[in-house]
């Protein structure tokens, strides 16, 4: 029966891949892929390549086969083995998945979400991890100091982003940019298909599938395309350790841990004693539409006519005016965006833009990371120059004294997802996760998550004048 259902389900994806195909056409597809979009002689497609690791693998289709590119998505199945973690991972176009068999807990790091779980009881095995630290002792304590005096007498709770349990039959979501992990709770191997829409106008790349990964290293490469040549490695691997370290406020042995240089288990990880993640109970076993819509179906709402839309919206908006701010440190500088929410024409011409101002000469250094987590760019930038991110890159600028710059962003309301600070991806992830994914005590994933207390701004933890732009992905 095992064999039947994954054989079902795969066969389901090939059809919603060949309805993909034709809705795309009537959409129209680019001229250089019409000659691929031949739907007279249809094959059942398997999975052709394997990527295993310490808990579990992967198996791909083809995206370059033409019934597959035509449709312009990838198709994987997940296999996480029992206490297996699959680590945090976002992709540049949106995701569904199905969940085949097993059952398990998933946690999304949304950009600009709050961390809404916290544990009602601290963290077992403090004492034992800053133990494990005593010969970091000085350099580690001057960076606890202000976590350290937020905690108080009432000891440390971790913080995280939503988690929610998964079992099989689920049908999952995931937006493009949502780093996302799974944990198999189950008896037995959570088994999960999934289809990532490549060709989504969301998806501002090229039509192979990237996999952009905030931990592990995976020796045997990535799937498809020009990643399947070589080792792939986590998004910060490409940094400077120096820049990570003073980021995040650590010391560099620490920075370098993050990079998962030396780790060969893969994408995919085995669980190491308890995974204590803050989580409500399981839901019931079944659940009644009535109780999720009591009132019905959600109605679409109605748009208004262009006398109402078009005629009256306003077309410009200040962002240079220092009280318009959205990110402010005095003597340090400022960060002001405008989108779609604050500028509605944007929402038609699928634009947005940002102004930043590190105080100070109008030159600074810019760090840019693929997700292949390679350093593809390390340069100083000065005035009248032009930089190109693409879309999911991290990059992270550094400035000793004046810097001021423009972002235009090709989406109406494009977000940035830190990599370090209070609202990072790193902070938003449980302890356990981090711990677990790089091999390190609980007290230094903590450092990692509660050192670095601002946002996007910050200073070098030295006591060099140095000003940081935070690690984001764009």
């Amino acid at each position: 029966m095992i064999k039947l259902d994954h054989l079902l389900v795969a066969m389901f994806g090939v059809l919603l891949v060949l309805n993909g195909c034709l809705a795309r056409q009537s959409l129209g597809v680019p001229p250089q892929l019409r000659n691929e979009c031949n739907l007279d002689n249809l094959d059942v497609l398997q999975a052709t390549e394997t990527i295993k690791s310490e808990a579990g693998q992967i198996e791909y289709w083809d995206h370059n086969h033409p019934q597959i590119r035509c449709a312009g998505v990838s198709v994987s199945r997940l296999v996480i083995e029992q206490g297996g973690l699959y680590l945090p991972t976002f992709f540049s176009s949106p995701k569904i998945s199905y969940v085949v068999q097993g059952m398990g807990i998933s946690g999304r790091v949304i950009p600009g979400c709050a961390e809404t779980f916290m544990d009602s009881q601290p963290m077992q095995g403090q004492q034992q991890g800053q133990g494990q630290q005593g010969q970091q002792g000085q350099e580690g304590q001057q960076g606890q100091q202000g976590q350290q005096q937020q905690q108080g007498q009432q000891g440390f709770r971790d913080m995280h982003q939503k988690v929610e349990h998964v079992r099989h039959g689920d049908v999952i979501a995931i937006t493009p940019g949502s780093a996302h992990w799974i944990y198999n709770t189950g008896d037995q191997p959570l088994v999960i298909i999934s289809l990532l829409d490549i060709a989504n106008y969301q998806n501002q790349l090229d039509r192979n599938p990237r996999v952009f990964r905030l931990a592990g290293s995976n020796p045997q490469g990535g799937f498809g395309g020009p990643q399947q040549q070589q080792p792939q490695q986590n998004m910060l691997n490409g940094f400077d350790p120096q820049v990570l370290a003073q980021a995040l406020k650590i010391d560099v042995r620490l920075a370098e841990e993050l990079q998962n240089k030396q780790d060969n288990r893969g994408n995919i990880v085995r669980v190491r004693g308890p995974f204590q993640v803050a989580r409500p109970p399981l839901r019931q076993s079944y659940e009644s539409e009535k109780w999720r819509h009591p009132r019905g179906p959600p109605q679409s709402p109605q748009d208004n006519g262009l006398e109402e839309t078009i005629c009256s919206m306003r077309t410009h908006e200040n962002i240079d005016d220092p009280a318009r701010a959205d990110v402010y440190k005095p003597n340090l500088g400022r960060v002001t965006s405008v989108n779609s929410l604050t500028l509605p024409i944007l929402q038609f011409v699928r634009l947005s833009a940002t102004r930043g101002i590190i105080q100070g000469v109008r030159q600074a250094r810019i760090q840019v990371v693929n997700d292949n987590g390679q350093n593809v760019l390390d340069q100083q930038v000065q005035k009248g120059q032009l930089v190109v991110i693409p879309q999911g890159f991290a990059y992270v600028v550094q400035s000793q004294n004046n810097f001021e710059w423009i972002s235009f962003k090709t989406n109406a309301n494009a977000m940035i997802s830190t990599l370090a600070g209070r609202t990072s991806a790193l902070r938003a992830l449980p302890l356990e996760v981090l711990t677990n994914a790089y091999q390190i005590s609980l007290e230094e994933a903590r450092r990692i998550k509660f050192n670095t207390l601002e946002t996007t701004l910050t200073h070098a933890r030295s006591g060099q004048q140095q000003l940081i732009d935070q690690i984001v992905e764009a």
